[in-house]
This record gives C-alpha cells, sequence and structure tokens, in this order.
C-alpha cells in the first residue's frame, strides 16, 4: 500500500516538474519577444551617446601686430611748373615778365618711373563683431628716382614800350624719393582665416630735389639803327632730405596661416603736395609677413 502511494507521489512530481520546464520555456521566449518590440536605440550601448559637433573657433586679429614687407611701386613726377618761379625771379624788374609772362612759359615735362621698396609695419586692431577696425604705421625705403623731360623755348614777342625781345628758355629739375611713411586707418571684415580690408592715412616722405633755370635773349630798341642789348639770367637751387606729405587711399588681404602668422597682399595709392612746384604720386603693391601679438 504505501510502495503504491509513493509511486503516485513521484508520478505526480514528475509531472509537475514537466509542466514547470513547458512553463519557463515559454515564459522566456516570450520575454524575447517583448524585448525585441520594445527595443529602442538609447538600449544600444553603440548609439547610447552621440557627441556634439566641436564648436567653431574664431580667429582672434584683435590686438598689437607688426611684420615686414618688400613691394614695388610705379612713380609719377609733373615737372611742368618746376620752372615758374625761378623765372619769374630773374625777370621781375623787366616789363616783359609783367606783360608777356615767361615765367607761364612751359619748358619741362612729366615722366614715369619705378623702383623696388623694402620695410617693416607695426599696428593695432580692434575687433566689433566681424568687423575689424585699426590703425597702422607702414614705412618702406623707396627709390624714385626721375629727371625731368626739356624742351626748350624760344620766341620773339614786344612790349608795350617799343621794345622787342628775343627770349630762350631752359630748364632742368630732378627728384629722387628715398623714405616713405604712412599713418593709415584700417577697416576689415573677418571672412573665416582671411581678413579683406580697406585704408585711408596720411603720408610723409623724403626726397633730394633739383630744379635750374636759364633765360638767354636781346633786347631790341626799335630804332635807326636798332640797339640790339643782350642778356642771360640763370638760377638753380638744391635740397637734399626735403620733407614730402600726402595722402594715402588703398586695400589689401590679410590671410592667417598660423594662430599668430599671416601673410599680406595689398596695394596703395600715394600723392604728395607740391614741392618746388614739382608733383609726384605712387602707385605700390606689397607682399608681406607679420606676427600678432
Amino acid at each position: 500500500m504505501m510502495n503504491g502511494a509513493r509511486k503516485r507521489i513521484c508520478a505526480t512530481k514528475g509531472t509537475v516538474m514537466r509542466w514547470l520546464l513547458i512553463a519557463v520555456g515559454l515564459i522566456a521566449s516570450m520575454s524575447d519577444a517583448l524585448a525585441g518590440g520594445f527595443e529602442t536605440p538609447i538600449l544600444r550601448g553603440s548609439d547610447a551617446y552621440v557627441p556634439a559637433a566641436p564648436a567653431p573657433q574664431l580667429l582672434k586679429w584683435s590686438g598689437f601686430y607688426a611684420g615686414g614687407q618688400v613691394g614695388y611701386g610705379f612713380a609719377s613726377m609733373d615737372f611742368s611748373r618746376a620752372t615758374r618761379e625761378p623765372i619769374a625771379h630773374m625777370l621781375r624788374e623787366l616789363l616783359l615778365e609783367n606783360e608777356q609772362h615767361p615765367s607761364q612759359w612751359q619748358v619741362l615735362g612729366k615722366t614715369d618711373t619705378g623702383g623696388a621698396s623694402a620695410g617693416f609695419f607695426f599696428g593695432y586692431n580692434n575687433r566689433w563683431e566681424d568687423v575689424i577696425l585699426g590703425f597702422e604705421l607702414n614705412y618702406s625705403r623707396v627709390s624714385h628716382r626721375a629727371d625731368a623731360p626739356v624742351s626748350p623755348i624760344a620766341r620773339v614777342t614786344a612790349t608795350s614800350n617799343g621794345l622787342v625781345y628775343l627770349v630762350n628758355l631752359i630748364g632742368g629739375a630732378s627728384m629722387h624719393i628715398t623714405d616713405l611713411a604712412t599713418i593709415r586707418a584700417r577697416a576689415g571684415v573677418q571672412v573665416e582665416n582671411f581678413l579683406p580690408y580697406a585704408m585711408i592715412g596720411v603720408t610723409a616722405g623724403r626726397a633730394n630735389i633739383s630744379r635750374s633755370a636759364t633765360v638767354i635773349g636781346t633786347e631790341t630798341v626799335t630804332s635807326d639803327p636798332p640797339i640790339v642789348t643782350p642778356f642771360f639770367f640763370t638760377e638753380g637751387e638744391t635740397k637734399n632730405g626735403a620733407f614730402l606729405f600726402g595722402w594715402s587711399l588703398g586695400g589689401g588681404l590679410d590671410m592667417m596661416i598660423m594662430p599668430n602668422v599671416f601673410l599680406r597682399a595689398e596695394a596703395e595709392y600715394v600723392a604728395f603736395s607740391p614741392v618746388w612746384e614739382i608733383k609726384a604720386n605712387i602707385t605700390t603693391v606689397r607682399l608681406g609677413a607679420g606676427i600678432k601679438f
């Protein structure tokens, strides 16, 4: 009797264990299905963190900077009025100058010349969002030398007092510009690592200047017989290291190639006030490199 009971209990236990195993298997399969149905990207390890893109770094154009430069310039010199003052001075006591104005006769002309330059610059930039404002001192050692083209003039003219003059005018002039310095205001717009800019300023220079004038002729009294009186006047002057003053206008492009190093290309026009009635202007193109502090 007891043996039969034990057998029934064992059979029952075996049946229960088989059902438990079946239930566990069903629950496991249902858990996998549910996990797959509700899976989201944030649960995957490789997609759990997406780093943000790095913020762009703005180049700092503001502050002090300095550099060196080389260039080539084209100078235009106008000597056409250079002989007026000395001729007027030589003939100041003659009715000839008061009525016929030989000092206004043009015996000199215009000419162009070119030359290389080398120098340095130093400045300061101040930033207003993308706008860069600043000032700069720019110096170049230059060599622009020209001699005036000469066209002698010979004329016969008369005055109201009955005198007849035969007048020959000869002149000469030269200019050699040796130094050029500009104090300029700059305004530019930052475009990534580029800085295009415009500039305007005041300019000073130094030059060796000379001019001369000669008046040769005769004064004739219309009598019978006529009375002919020859005359000869000449004046000349030279000044070395004469200062020139004027204004400048131009533009260029700075390009940052390292955090504190930039390259430069620019063009500048300079116009000087006349000295001894000689006018000069210079157009220069330059290449340079600088360091920002």
